[in-house]
């Protein structure tokens, strides 16, 4: 008996859009991120300059800086973030009325 493996359809499509929607909420994520730590480390973190933060002995200043410049980029990304809202919702909804129809 020999077992055949067919490729799955739509498999490469996934990863795609899963990449996709990494892509588009990663600046979003990084922001949050940096406000959550420089909450949690009494740093100040602003968009006029890196000040210093020394956590450990390390100066994690410039690094939260650049986490919370992410931010900027939110801004041409928000209609594709709106997009991979909608889209997840429809994709849920389907799923949904694919098992209720069982």
């Amino acid at each position: 008996m020999r077992f055949r493996l067919r490729p799955r359809r739509g498999g490469n499509r996934r990863v795609i859009v899963l990449l996709g929607v990494v892509i588009v909420w990663t600046p979003f994520l990084l922001l949050v991120l940096a406000m959550l730590l420089a909450r949690l480390t009494g740093c100040e973190v602003n968009e006029a300059r890196a000040h210093p933060c020394r956590v450990v002995g390390i100066d994690l200043g410039g690094t939260l800086y650049g986490m919370m410049m992410m931010g900027w980029l939110l801004i041409p990304l928000m209609p594709f973030m709106v997009l991979t809202l909608l889209g997840g919702a429809i994709a849920g909804v389907a799923a949904l009325v694919r098992l209720w129809r069982r």
